[in-house]
């Protein structure tokens, strides 16, 4: 959030997480939202509202699971214009690159509006659709 008011963008804060853990934590830091943090399961959950920009991180999910879940979020909580990210992190310790995740969108047959990547080499992954 200090980040976005350094360069003058307004950011309202949303998040789900299965773990409570997680969420209590973010209630505490931004306790102003504390009403926009919701413990669910990602995978199944019908959010209150469509938002303009969803972020999910693959690596959470089966990939098995992965193309159901995405075209989910795309249903219940992207709205009409806005965007989905796709991130995924690999691990330098253990040598392994993050999911191709614009190979990944494209074998659904979505088409990317974007990627992006961190690390040489990579150790993130991102990309987006805007649908």
């Amino acid at each position: 959030m200090r980040w976005a008011g350094e360069r003058e963008h307004r950011m309202e804060p949303f998040g789900v997480d299965i773990g409570p853990r997680l969420i209590e934590a973010a209630r505490e830091r931004l306790p102003q939202f504390v009403a926009n943090f919701w413990v669910a399961d990602a995978s199944d959950w019908r959010p209150p509202r469509r938002f303009r920009y969803v972020y999910t991180l693959a690596d959470c999910v089966p990939a098995s699971s992965l193309r159901e879940y995405v075209f989910r979020l795309l249903e219940r909580a992207v709205q009409p214009g806005g965007r989905l990210i796709v991130g995924s992190y690999g691990s330098r310790s253990r040598a392994e690159p993050p999911r191709d995740i614009p190979g990944v969108l494209e074998s659904f047959g979505l088409e990317g509006a974007g990627r992006a990547s961190g690390g040489d080499p990579p150790i993130a992954a991102f990309a987006w659709v805007d649908p």
